[in-house]
């Protein structure tokens, strides 16, 4: 099964009730969760995740929703260095 790329925009969606994307990103992820795939996070989208809440005054949920993404088993997280760039 193909790894699936999460992206800071969809990670949002599922995170955020009042997102435009909000209902299709959970449905998508129901349908996700079926038959897990691999998925892959980079550092770059782990920050802008984390760093989103984080301005916004949501210290506690950028730390939630940073800990899930990387201590999570379905969640291979990939370190952007300099040679990937």
């Amino acid at each position: 099964m193909s790894a699936v790329f999460l992206d800071t925009g969809y990670v949002l969606a599922l995170e955020l009730s009042n997102d435009q994307n909000h209902r299709i990103a959970v449905k998508h992820w129901r349908s996700l969760r079926k038959r897990l795939p691999p998925l892959v996070i980079t550092s770059y989208v782990f920050n802008e995740v984390v760093t989103y809440f984080n301005s916004r005054a949501h210290h506690t949920k950028a730390v939630e929703v940073g800990n899930r993404l990387l201590t999570s088993p379905s969640v291979k997280f990939v370190q952007v260095d300099e040679k990937l760039f």
